[in-house]
């Protein structure tokens, strides 16, 4: 999914996995920048304190966007955890998502290989059964337009589901909205021919 659309959890998800009497509790949830991220980590840390390990990973930018990642081992062998739990999110199709990994030790050691697949596989189970919904980035446009012309621009905006519609009203129109990042250039072109090519869709800010 691209374009400005890709999928985020819809809620907070939970599921465990248990490898040779060791449980690993998985704690998934949105989080849409790297503090939010980082208070999910925390947050989970304290209510499990009493845990061996909470490890942890999160991408909590867009869908393939590894401008905002971050993981941690937390006291496993070094690249046994964060790791291959952030490998796993990375290739989720799923955007601002952090795991955390909660283990309760079970008596037995799991060796490097063991624990690698068993925290990627108790993001993996996690990730099976969470609710996502779809997000679509909108950005904020501008355009100005003749009074006449409004009157056919307005019902266009509804059609494509812009909001925060504001139209001002002086000599001209200047009407400023926010739409869905992929439908920007297709309203650009109905807006030139319309206006003969005297006025464009510019945009403010992403």
């Amino acid at each position: 999914m691209t374009n400005g659309r890709y999928l985020i959890p819809a809620q907070t998800h939970q599921a465990e996995l248990e490898v040779k009497k060791s449980r690993f509790l998985c704690h998934l949830a949105h989080t849409d920048n790297i503090q939010s991220a980082k208070d999910f980590v925390e947050k989970i840390k304290q209510q499990y304190s009493d845990a061996t390990h909470n490890c942890w990973a999160y991408q909590a930018g867009p869908v393939g966007d590894t401008r905002e990642i971050g993981c941690s081992d937390d006291g496993e062998p070094q690249g046994t955890a964060g790791r291959p739990m952030l490998t796993v999110l990375t290739h989720a199709n799923v955007g601002e998502i952090t795991a955390v990994v909660t283990r309760y030790y079970g008596g037995t050691k799991l060796g490097t290989g063991g624990l690698a697949r068993a925290y990627a596989d108790a993001v993996k189970l996690a990730l099976e059964s969470i609710l996502t919904r779809i997000k679509i980035n909108f950005s904020l446009y501008q355009t100005i337009i003749d009074y006449s012309v409004w009157p056919k621009i307005e019902p266009l905006l509804a059609k494509l589901e812009a909001e925060e519609v504001t139209p001002v009203f002086s000599h001209e129109v200047t009407v400023q909205f926010r739409l869905d990042e992929k439908l920007s250039a297709d309203l650009n072109q109905q807006l030139q021919d319309l206006t003969h090519g005297r006025s464009f869709v510019k945009i403010v800010e992403e």
